[in-house]
């Protein structure tokens, strides 16, 4: 039990350090010049960051499962995943730029996590025993949380799967995966931690504040992002 405990206390320890990474990382990638030094290495190490608070909490789920930290980091991860990934895809027409196995392998496990998730929430809201710690204690709220997130996870998946087999018509469309999926798995992460550590020191009738905040807040500027680009990318074409 000593050896179980220091392993717990480990995993702790090196998730929030992932955590912290991340969160604070995220925003030095996102305010740098972007394709500069500072914004590569930025992102690059929020990035490990991001994969260190999805390796440890898959290894926390054997010892505290909590069912909406494991959807979100799932969801939060596979966004980062296919946001870095996307930078070797550039140009797929050419050698060496197409999907490799790891695309393909990382989109198939996200589809079946989210084919999952949407069975758990399911069977959860219909009142079917499951076993185990996945039962245990599991409020109804997280059951809907799984079937709308899985559903989500499903669409995302399939989206990245059919993009594999065909040419992009758009020069730029890596950008925008690039920064609309880390962006997204940054937003999934804060939420997570406000949720975490805000939620619960707020008045019960005000806590769904945070629940749905940052990604209406985060949702709202990724399009304002998103057209400012388009634009300065169109007058580039222009001239």
């Amino acid at each position: 039990m000593d050896i179980l405990h220091l392993i717990d206390r480990g995993l702790v320890i090196s998730h929030v350090i992932f955590g912290f990474t991340a969160l604070v990382l995220g925003p030095v990638a996102m305010l740098t010049a972007k394709g500069g030094p500072a914004h590569r290495t930025a992102g690059k190490i929020y990035f490990w960051g991001m994969a260190g608070i999805f390796f440890s909490t898959i290894a926390l789920a054997f010892f505290r499962f909590s069912p909406f930290l494991f959807v979100i980091n799932i969801m939060s991860f596979y966004a980062c995943f296919i946001g870095y990934r996307v930078l070797y895809r550039k140009r797929p027409n050419k050698a060496g730029q197409q999907p490799t196995w790891l695309d393909w392998l990382g989109s198939s496990v996200a589809l079946l996590g989210g084919l999952g998730f949407v069975g758990w929430g399911g069977l959860g809201l219909l009142g079917v025993p499951l076993p185990g710690y996945l039962a245990h204690g599991v409020a109804t709220v997280f059951f809907v949380i799984g079937l709308i997130a899985g559903a989500l996870l499903i669409n995302n998946a399939i989206t990245d799967i059919l993009s594999y087999t065909r040419q992009p018509t758009d020069r730029n469309w890596w950008w925008f995966e690039h920064m609309g999926h880390f962006l997204g798995g940054y937003i999934a992460t804060l939420t997570a931690f406000l949720v975490q550590n805000v939620s619960v020191r707020m008045p019960a009738d005000m806590a769904w504040i945070v629940w749905v905040a940052p990604a209406l807040i985060g949702s709202f500027l990724i399009a304002r992002w998103v057209r400012h680009y388009r634009s300065k990318f169109s007058l580039r074409v222009a001239h």
